[in-house]
């Protein structure tokens, strides 16, 4: 699939035009999704159709999302496009696809890749942070994939989460931006002392 500035700027453009009349002709916003050849904005296009969508459709265009999602360049990038079908699933309470939205995005999560782009998963926190069973099955990967990385990025993301009055109700999620925290701070220390 082209990746290029053409692709870019189609895919802005017609997922704008998707957004404008979704509301009185869906049909016509599907199929003017589904021609963006861009993945990321394809994705997105197709996640404000399905929100609109009937019972009987919703599953198909939010599949054909994610699989958009699924088609960028880079895992980090495919985990948070992919949290747009994913809080369409949670908010249409399609409870087989987030489930499978969500095994796919961990699955992502613990792919190979930069320490400080596993922090997608702060993404996902936020979109399924009102779903009790998605953040059991959540956490280990998250701890797991927010246990490295430093920066003001890292320390502004823990803030933003810890600030979330939902999040702020699971105390492993709480617990561990903690001590991620200390450690940071820790770090930073050390860093003005050499």
């Amino acid at each position: 699939m082209r990746n290029n500035q053409s692709d870019w700027a189609q895919g802005v453009a017609l997922r704008k035009q998707v957004n404008q009349i979704v509301s009185q002709d869906i049909d016509a916003a599907y199929l003017l999704a589904k021609s963006i050849r861009h993945p990321w904005y394809r994705c997105q296009a197709l996640s404000a159709v399905a929100e609109k969508a009937s019972d009987f459709s919703i599953n198909k265009i939010l599949s054909e999302s994610f699989q958009s999602a699924m088609m960028c360049h880079d895992s980090n990038r495919r985990v948070c496009v992919a949290c747009r079908p994913l809080l369409v699933a949670i908010n249409r309470n399609r409870e087989k696809l987030m489930n499978e939205f969500l095994h796919q995005c961990m699955k992502e999560i613990n792919s190979p890749m930069d320490p400080l782009s596993k922090w997608c998963s702060v993404d996902v926190l936020i979109v399924i942070k009102k779903k009790q069973s998605l953040l059991d099955l959540f956490i280990k990967t998250f701890i797991k994939s927010t246990s490295k990385g430093y920066g003001w990025r890292v320390i502004r993301a823990i803030k933003i989460l810890q600030a979330d009055d939902d999040i702020n109700k699971d105390f492993r999620y709480i617990s561990h931006l903690e001590k991620r925290l200390n450690e940071i701070q820790a770090w930073s220390r050390n860093q003005g002392s050499t």
